[in-house]
């Protein structure tokens, strides 16, 4: 460090001595004023200015308010009149519209769920008969090791679908019921 920049270091010290001496420290809102002297001990006493500020501030209160769904409060939906020729009834027809075709989709989405898993067991029957077909008629033409293998690997295939789906099912449900358990 050099001469010049000590003496800067000693300047702003010097001032910074001086100011604490002068001023009192303002800290966070200024509503308080917080003296040191050079013992270290501090004295709080409330800023003048402050207190005049307090004195001439206004209160201000603001209400609010929310909902959830499609529609407002009655209260307020009889408002919408006021705003929009026929408000509150638009805004009904609104409403019924959007449940109408919430439900529409659901009822497709449901009856394309169900389509689907009846054409699987559809499917998955007339595979089995084949194969289980097929284990037969090589038992009747003297390869009965071959068709029995056949037949079992269909048979445990077929329990094992039941089991793996009927375990699924009750995770499925028990995932459903875990929101709505008591703690």
């Amino acid at each position: 460090m050099n001469s010049k920049q000590r003496r800067q270091i000693a300047r702003l010290e010097a001032q910074a001595a001086q100011q604490q001496q002068q001023e009192p420290l303002v800290i966070g809102q200024p509503d308080l004023l917080i003296n040191m002297d050079e013992s270290g001990s501090t004295d709080v006493t409330p800023n003048p200015k402050s207190q005049k500020r307090l004195a001439r501030q206004q209160v201000q209160m603001t209400q609010s308010f929310s909902f959830s769904g499609p529609l407002p409060p009655p209260q307020l939906l009889g408002q919408y009149n006021d705003v929009i020729p026929n408000g509150a009834e638009r805004l009904m027809k609104m409403a019924e519209v959007q449940q109408n075709h919430r439900q529409e989709l659901e009822k497709a989405v449901i009856n394309g769920n169900v389509k689907a898993e009846s054409r699987g067991q559809w499917m998955g029957l007339v595979v089995s008969v084949a194969v289980i077909g097929a284990g037969t008629y090589l038992a009747a033409i003297g390869r009965q090791i071959t068709g029995g293998i056949l037949v079992g690997v269909d048979v445990v295939a077929l329990a094992s679908v039941f089991v793996f789906g009927k375990h699924k099912q009750q995770k499925e449900l028990e995932t459903k019921r875990e929101p709505f358990k008591r703690k």
